[in-house]
């Protein structure tokens, strides 16, 4: 019968409608949900079959609940640079666990709600309490595994996926690499004038050197270039821009007088001097060691040392070991020679024993590294007649620092050939115009950056950045296909398509925005009115069975 049909298709009404409204509701109070989603309630009709033509059995209507996944909601800007948004297409890969490990496969979901904060041990989690998840990366920004080797991954499983952890990162120094340089040479200084200037250089450990410049003057339009090394630094060795040795030297330092008794060893391309400080021996040294006087103070004993290796070292017969002139407690090793029998380059190894005077002593012994006996005699720098440079003859710089850290290797840029963009020679003053370093000193943890690629990047206080982490951004064929889970995350289903583990602004995934949140899809002038229309087609749908029923006691009134 009819009527009980249209009683029936109310109640469907009622239901399909308040359905609606919990929609609306949902969509209402998540208005200020980052990265929500609106959910719209469309409906569709029931059919009943048709016993006859000339009959109509009334269906009613069903709901089926409808989120637009993939529309993007607009971006409101942030303060915090891990608020994180995705412009276009994805979502940020999120775990249940921070302690998930790089073979995790459980655990996982999907999200465009991006307020991410560090917990109380530095994990990102957002507000839902889902946690960030990123590939390692090394400070060339490649993603590495566990054993921290580089790796493309797998964009179809989550495998070498870890949780973002922030408290973890340390601090970092960085090595000078590079120094660029320009100045004025007094075009009317005398032949030997020099100049100099002291700049100041970062090792692997962030200890800072005093890299002294000095510039000779041999001819008109030439000079030369020699290195006073730092006071931790064994040797210096600056290389041709042909590819050999320009210029080297290497240092011993008296932090204060000898005893009696202390002893040097020298070894020099393979031939061992011992020498013994003693206060009343005297100064002598042939063969394979002496004796060295003690003197009045360092700078006197130095010099006995100077006299006692020269007339021991059976190489050459000018000083190859001498007194510096600035610091008479220092002895430089230098490149004077007369014989064609020196090597092109040795290693001096120093071995002090029962002193502490001898800085470089450290753990007892030193080498005084790759010491080119036969350096280029190539000035350093040529200009022509105008002050222009016409040629470059020193390349870099390698400084074997004594103090645990790496040897450094400086790069030198003096500006161009044929150019006034570095050092010139005109008739004025010496005067650096300018000196730009990299490298800095140990600098804390302050911060990260996030690119339009998903790579985090440390930031230090030094000004050192590194990166550490890639964020992945997952794409799916269907995304309005996802299932939907408490705390605003999806999961996979079979009407979504397996996930794509793709690198932001890549294959259709959007890219990453930091500093930024993606607001709720909800309008809420349209839920205010479709709670209005939804109000009405409630009441119509009540309606319906009121008068349904009304009727059906008019019939049995009829019957009676």
């Amino acid at each position: 019968m009819s009527i009980y049909g249209a009683m029936y298709s109310g109640v469907s009404g009622l239901n399909a409608n308040s359905q609606a409204l919990g929609a609306i509701a949902d969509n209402i109070t998540n208005i200020n949900t980052i990265g929500y989603k609106s959910t719209e309630v469309r409906f569709q009709t029931l059919v009943t079959a048709q016993a006859s033509m000339n009959n109509y059995s009334p269906g009613g209507v069903q709901q089926r609940p409808f989120a637009a996944v993939d529309v993007q909601g607009l971006f409101q800007s942030s303060t915090n640079a891990t608020d994180l948004g995705i412009s276009g297409e994805g979502f940020f890969v999120v775990n249940e666990s921070s302690g998930t490990s790089g073979t995790a496969t459980t655990g996982f979901k999907f999200t465009r709600a991006g307020a991410y904060n560090a917990d109380k041990s530095g994990y990102l989690k957002n507000t839902a309490g889902y946690y960030l998840q990123g590939y390692k990366t090394n400070s060339s920004g490649q993603t590495v595994d566990s054993n921290n080797e580089s790796f493309n991954p797998d964009p179809t499983v989550f495998t070498n996926l870890e949780t973002i952890r922030l408290n973890n990162i340390g601090g970092t120094a960085d090595a000078t690499e590079k120094l660029t340089f320009g100045a004025n040479l007094p075009a009317e200084d005398a032949v030997a004038a020099t100049s100099n200037t002291t700049i100041q250089v970062y090792d692997s450990l962030g200890v800072a050197h005093n890299l002294q410049l000095i510039w000779t003057k041999t001819a008109n339009n030439a000079w030369d270039l020699s290195i006073d090394p730092p006071s931790q630094a064994a040797s210096a060795v600056l290389t041709a821009s042909s590819g050999g040795v320009y210029a080297s030297v290497g240092r011993l330092d008296f932090s204060s007088n000898t005893s009696d008794g202390d002893t040097i060893e020298v070894t020099l391309q393979g031939s061992v001097m011992t020498f013994e400080f003693d206060s009343g021996g005297t100064a002598s040294g042939v063969g394979s060691g002496g004796t060295v006087t003690i003197g009045a103070s360092a700078s006197a004993t130095a010099s006995n040392l100077v006299t006692a290796l020269n007339t021991a070292d059976p190489l050459t017969s000018t000083a190859r070991f001498a007194t510096n002139s600035s610091s008479s407690s220092r002895i430089d090793i230098t490149q004077y020679f007369t014989t064609a029998s020196d090597a092109s380059a040795t290693d001096i190894v120093v071995q002090a024993s029962g002193t502490s005077n001898i800085k470089q002593s450290g753990a007892g012994s030193f080498t005084i590294r790759d010491l080119d006996l036969e350096p280029s005699a190539t000035n350093g720098i040529v200009f022509d007649g105008s002050g222009i440079p016409t040629s470059f003859n020193v390349d870099d710089i390698a400084l074997d620092v004594n103090n645990g850290a790496a040897d450094l290797n400086i790069d030198f840029d003096f500006g161009s050939v044929g150019q006034a963009n570095g050092i010139t020679q005109f008739a004025a003053a010496y005067n650096p115009s300018f000196i730009d370093t990299d490298g800095a000193a140990f600098g804390q943890f302050s911060g990260v950056t996030i690119s339009e690629a998903g790579l985090v990047t440390a930031l230090f206080e030094n000004g050192d950045i590194r990166p550490i982490f890639k964020i992945p951004v997952a794409t799916f064929p269907n995304p309005n296909g996802l299932g939907s889970n408490t705390g605003n995350v999806y999961n996979q289903t079979d009407f979504s398509g397996l996930f794509f583990l793709r690198t932001a602004g890549t294959g259709g995934a959007g890219t990453v925005q930091n500093s930024v949140l993606e607001s709720s899809t909800v309008d809420v002038a349209k839920e205010f009115t479709n709670m209005i229309t939804t109000q009405r087609a409630y009441s119509a749908s009540a309606k319906i069975i009121s008068t349904a029923d009304e009727m059906l006691d008019e019939l049995v009134r009829i019957k009676r």
